[in-house]
């Protein structure tokens, strides 16, 4: 039983978080559509501001930032558990967030060449 458990519970949680996710989109989504009804209703004057979608973040978001970032994310996870769990076995997961980092500092590169050419 626990193993089956140990199987299910992380794909349940992921499931578990889009959907939470999803659902505090749908309501705030809702939220706001029955303000927008309500001024109708009651005849106010609405700002086309409040048509407009929110935007997540106003900057912009730099791809040799990001690379960095996850590869500094990758190097530390590796050092972690390589030290705390002894060994390669474990330890090699912090590559994945590594070799993601390389391949978005080696688009960067690529893409920073052919913009000044």
């Amino acid at each position: 039983m626990e193993a089956v458990l140990g199987i299910i519970v992380p794909f349940l949680t992921a499931v578990l978080i889009i959907l939470i996710v999803f659902l505090s989109k749908a309501f705030k989504e809702k939220s706001r559509n029955e303000l927008i009804a309500k001024a109708i209703e009651h005849g106010k004057d609405l700002s086309p501001d409040l048509f407009t979608r929110e935007e997540k973040s106003s900057k912009k978001s730099d791809p040799l930032t990001s690379a960095l970032v996850s590869i500094g994310i990758g190097i530390g996870l590796f050092l972690a558990l390589y030290f705390f769990f002894g060994g390669f076995k474990f330890a090699a997961f912090g590559c994945i967030p590594l070799f993601i980092g390389i391949g978005q500092l080696i688009a960067y590169l690529i893409n920073k060449n052919k913009t000044e050419k």
